[in-house]
């Protein structure tokens, strides 16, 4: 007779909810990446808006566009702070999935050992029954010779 774990249901569905998991961890994962890399991208506009305000400051603005520079950089500044608050949270949703992916995991983990658990006594039963037949029949072939 195979073997056949009682629990197989419960553990597909523990495996299930471990991939979807991780799928969100990953998504969180990525939404953090992907506003990191924007943040990098607004402070690289920033300083390079500051290069070229000096450049036109040396040589001769208006004051139209002096006051256009600034307003530009003011709202880069403010969406870098928005991003800032962005990142904040999604480490946090991260953060919080990562720790839900590792009680899924765990929970997994403690339904594959029982299962483990089950199929090593399974393997030694079947070990014991086989050595049982084995010598059984070993006992019948010696009554055979010896009456024979």
């Amino acid at each position: 007779m195979a073997f056949q774990f009682s629990l197989a249901a419960v553990l597909r569905f523990r495996q299930s909810l471990e991939r979807q998991q991780e799928i969100l961890f990953r998504e969180a994962a990525q939404r953090m990446a992907g506003v990191r890399r924007e943040i990098d991208a607004v402070g690289s506009l920033v300083t390079e808006m500051a290069a070229q305000e000096a450049g036109a400051l040396k040589a001769g603005v208006s004051a139209a566009e002096l006051h256009f520079a600034m307003l530009r950089r003011a709202v880069l500044l403010g969406r870098r702070k928005q991003l800032e608050k962005d990142l904040s949270g999604a480490e946090a949703l991260c953060s919080a999935r990562n720790l839900e992916l590792q009680r899924a995991r765990q929970q997994r983990e403690v339904i594959e050992t029982l299962r483990r658990t089950q199929l090593q006594l399974y393997n030694q039963q079947e070990k014991r029954q086989e050595q049982r037949r084995v010598d059984h029949l070993f006992l019948l072939r010696r009554e055979f010779l010896r009456r024979s």
